[in-house]
């Protein structure tokens, strides 16, 4: 507990001689009256007048108020946080990484009504690496707007275009471009979880067969791709932790 006592002069106090700014300065705080003629008081400071002080005692919260001409000392008792321990402004955190139960991936970056993410599948190249064919891979890009859902939630909407790059055969590549949505929760202390899916577009079918002959990629592939893009790739539930950075909130 930091003491701090208010004199009124540099020398010995003397009854009555403490000054209007010594009793300012300790509006509202915890004090200890020291009078030359009764026992010491301890309580909140709420007020005081030209002949009187008013406290609110810590023992049974009752307001009394004593004759100023009687106090010799004023002593704030109640800790003060130096001014470096002071409340700072809530640290910025802004890179978060994810991971989903499917196998999922993530990275994205969340600063105020900008949000961007990647990520990539890394179970399923281990799953379709078997039997001699070849690995499948999936992942997504993505940037956009991040609106929160509401003044104070941790909620956000989220809303971006994204690419979706899919690989299938030795041969084939599709590349799915739309739109995608979500939200995504970030806690005080960084844990973070996440909801995403696509929305619209359609996907580009990459490479050819080495065996002389494609089937035609109709407007129903490129959707049926798109989709199995994003449900292969995007991160669709994910949690994991936000790292703070030396930014400050404005």
């Amino acid at each position: 507990m930091i003491v701090c006592a208010l004199l009124a002069t540099a020398g010995v106090a003397q009854a009555g001689d403490i000054p209007d700014a010594s009793l300012r300065a300790v509006t509202d705080h915890v004090v200890r009256l020291q009078r030359d003629n009764a026992p010491v008081l301890e309580g909140r400071l709420l007020a005081f007048e030209a002949a009187t002080i008013t406290i609110a005692l810590s023992t049974t919260k009752e307001v009394v108020s004593v004759q100023r001409e009687h106090v010799t000392h004023v002593i704030m008792v109640d800790e003060v946080a130096p001014a470096t321990e002071l409340a700072q402004p809530a640290r910025t955190r802004m890179i978060g990484l994810q991971m989903s139960l499917l196998g999922t991936l993530a990275v994205d970056i969340d600063y105020k009504w900008l949000h961007a993410f990647a990520s990539t599948s890394l179970l399923l190249p281990i799953a379709t690496a078997e039997g001699g064919g070849s690995a499948w891979y999936a992942g997504a890009a993505g940037a956009g707007v991040s609106v929160p859902m509401g003044k104070t939630s941790r909620w956000k909407l989220d809303v971006f275009g994204e690419l979706l790059p899919f690989h299938t055969t030795s041969f084939y590549t599709y590349l799915g471009i739309g739109t995608g949505a979500g939200f995504h929760y970030t806690a005080a202390s960084g844990f973070t979880i996440g909801f995403t899916m696509p929305v619209i577009g359609f996907s580009a079918r990459l490479g050819s067969s080495p065996y002389g002959y494609d089937a035609p990629f109709r407007y129903n592939d490129s959707l049926k791709y798109f989709y199995a893009s994003g449900l292969a790739g995007m991160p669709i539930v994910t949690l994991g932790y936000r790292f703070a950075t030396k930014c400050r909130r404005n």
